[in-house]
């Protein structure tokens, strides 16, 4: 069976001691016993692109978005600096009719009122969320 899996906001991802310094998710990964999705390397805009799966006639587009700090993100968002690519579509019709779309996100939910409304991803910021 098949894993996928995005890091979190304890995972050391930033690589700031060169090219040697791996994560848990890194190891993992490379010893194929997990499918690591979801890094970026940019931090002033994001380009998210799906992990195409299909089985028969079920297309699946699995997009991932590990953890970074929520200012930064809610930045990028409000700045229109996040984009997620479609999978393309047989024919040129919609792809909303062809594959089921999952986001994977690690950030911090907005549940309570204690956070602030700038430090966390608000469902309506998802495109096709809550529409």
């Amino acid at each position: 069976m098949p894993l996928f899996a995005i890091h979190g906001n304890h995972d050391d991802t930033t690589r700031d001691g060169g090219s040697e310094v791996l994560s848990a998710m890194d190891i993992l990964s490379g010893a194929n016993l997990l499918n690591y999705f979801g890094q970026q390397d940019e931090v002033d805009s994001l380009l998210i692109s799906p992990v195409l799966l299909q089985k028969g006639s079920t297309k699946i587009a699995l997009y991932g978005l590990g953890g970074m700090r929520d200012e930064r993100l809610m930045r990028m968002w409000q700045a229109n600096k996040i984009q997620f690519l479609r999978p393309k579509v047989e024919g040129g019709g919609k792809d909303d009719d062809e594959w089921f779309n999952i986001f994977c996100i690690h950030q911090k939910r907005d549940d309570d009122d204690w956070r602030g409304s700038k430090n966390c991803v608000h469902e309506t910021m998802i495109p096709g969320a809550c529409q």
